[in-house]
């Protein structure tokens, strides 16, 4: 039923569905599947909020610097907080996939607005 109930598109690293929209907020469930991960990238016009809500996953981010990356593992039911022009990356090195819900808010939460530094490469 969620298939119809919201909108989805498929990526590299999984699935995200569109649970909600309005002109300065969107609400997203991402499902990373194992051994994926997505870009390194940021927003000019947004900032994220992640809840992990099934699984773990590995952040990769960095307030200024792309140079001066750290790292963190999220557990189920921990929160992780990018700020508008933070770089940011999510990887799921887990043998399980991994729910996020994520709230976008800002001047703008259109898809277009991401500049990728580089993408995930499972090595």
């Amino acid at each position: 039923l969620r298939e119809w109930q919201f909108d989805s598109e498929e990526r590299v690293w999984g699935k995200f569905y569109n649970l909600f929209t309005d002109n300065r907020i969107k609400l997203k469930e991402l499902i990373i599947e194992p051994g994926k991960g997505m870009s390194f990238q940021r927003h000019k016009k947004r900032n994220e909020i992640w809840f992990i809500s099934k699984g773990s996953c590995l952040v990769k981010y960095s307030k200024d610097n792309p140079k001066d990356i750290l790292e963190r593992n999220l557990l189920t039911e921990e929160v992780f907080h990018v700020k508008q022009g933070e770089w940011h990356q999510l990887i799921n090195p887990c043998k399980n996939v991994c729910h996020i819900i994520e709230i976008q808010y800002g001047e703008s939460t259109s898809e277009e607005d991401i500049e990728r530094l580089f993408y995930y490469e499972n090595n």
